[in-house]
């Protein structure tokens, strides 16, 4: 057995289970895999509102006796109600629909929305608005065109269609089938909520490995490998469903490995969770990034170590080591899910050309990033900003759960 181009690996690692890509055989992402969690992103809930707050314009809703999520009120202002107080307005003691979209995140609750959705592999349906709309990744005129007048026979009141960007790679008569199928088990979702009990979990969503399969680019994987009996017959049922044709031409197939020694010496997943859990990073050149992950940012400073040592220190030598932990930072940020802002300090680059194609460099690091990363500035002081968009916790966050 051998690493190839793309694949997912789920396996359990240091006692957690977890599920990780990789790319020309090197971990690129992964996550941990909370079985035992009722609370998962996607999931559909009776909630019960337990507090307004009016100068945000905001309520807290529980989905449970301990789990208590923020919602927005200037965007749901028009939930699907189970039981209410007044027919004016929302109050304390209201029970609502909601879907969980957001976990919580340092001291930042959960958020919840009352724009509950369910997704398939090429439609997503969406309670609030009507009709179609197509992803804005489908850049295509015709292509639009097309999805749009197709879907247009299978839309319904008070709910709104949306192709996915993998609908591009489906035949009209797939994505046709699995919006009925949607549309069908949404209804099915409003209907049993009217005589649902307060907590109920009226929806829930896909294992995390699947909704990977599900959210990814259908070319994504070469294949998906496993050593958990249980993981492999859910992942095989999936692919038989969704078969996909991966980059290099051959179905994806899902690949059941029951010797962990062997896998453990292919694919090396213990040794990316210690590289995770390492605050300094060494390079090739002798050279080091320390990363600080903060409550309100993260720091990275570039350090040039033993890359000097004895040597004439050039500006030559400082970009090079420079971009050297530029390629690094990108993949450790991607690594670890580390997301908000980012604070990086180079080695002090004086030349002003140097500087901008540093900046170059990183800006083309982090384009492969599947999660929006941004390069913001370079302030006077001569520190780099970036942000990420937050998605989900951190590595870190997680291993502390």
């Amino acid at each position: 057995m051998t690493a190839s181009s793309n694949e997912l690996l789920i396996t359990m690692c240091q006692g957690r289970e977890i599920s990780a890509v990789y790319n020309n055989g090197k971990m690129t992402s992964v996550s941990l895999i909370d079985t035992h969690s009722s609370f998962d992103i996607g999931n559909i809930y009776v909630g019960r509102i337990d507090n307004i707050v009016n100068n945000i314009n905001a309520a807290f809703v529980n989905i449970s006796d301990k789990m208590s999520c923020y919602l927005d009120l200037n965007t749901d202002e028009l939930p699907l109600f189970v039981k209410r107080q007044s027919e004016r307005k929302i109050c304390v003691g209201d029970e609502i629909v909601v879907q969980l979209v957001k976990e919580g995140i340092k001291t930042k609750a959960p958020v919840v929305t009352t724009a509950f959705s369910i997704a398939g592999k090429y439609v997503s349906v969406v309670r609030h608005g009507t009709g179609v709309q197509i992803s804005k990744k489908i850049t295509g005129k015709a292509t639009r065109e097309h999805i749009k007048e197709i879907l247009s026979g299978v839309t319904a009141e008070d709910k709104c269609v949306i192709a996915r960007t993998n609908s591009v790679c489906a035949s009209d008569e797939e994505i046709i089938s699995e919006a009925q199928k949607l549309i069908e088990r949404f209804d099915d979702i409003v209907k049993t909520s009217a005589h649902a009990g307060r907590y109920t979990v009226l929806y829930k969503e896909l294992p995390a490995y699947l909704m990977q399969l599900r959210d990814t680019n259908t070319f994504m994987f070469d294949r998906i490998v496993t050593d958990i009996p249980s993981v492999h017959s859910e992942v095989t049922e999936y692919l038989k469903l969704f078969p996909t044709v991966s980059e290099s031409g051959t179905f994806t197939k899902a690949e059941l490995v029951p010797d962990r020694d062997r896998l453990n010496a292919v694919y090396k997943p213990d040794k990316y969770m210690d590289i995770i859990q390492r605050r300094i990073i060494n390079l090739k050149s002798g050279a080091s990034i320390i990363i600080d992950q903060c409550e309100a940012l993260t720091a990275i400073d570039v350090n040039s170590g033993k890359a000097v040592s004895g040597k004439r220190a050039t500006q030559a030598t400082f970009f090079d080591i420079n971009v050297e932990a530029a390629k690094e930072i990108a993949y450790q940020l991607r690594l670890r899910n580390i997301s908000g802002i980012i604070i990086i300090d180079f080695i002090n680059q004086t030349d002003g050309n140097l500087r901008t194609k540093l900046l170059e460099e990183l800006k083309n690091a982090i384009k492969t990033d599947p999660i929006q990363t941004e390069l913001v500035d370079i302030t006077k002081l001569g520190l780099v900003e970036l942000t990420r968009k937050k998605v989900h916790k951190s590595v870190i966050e997680q291993l502390k759960k």
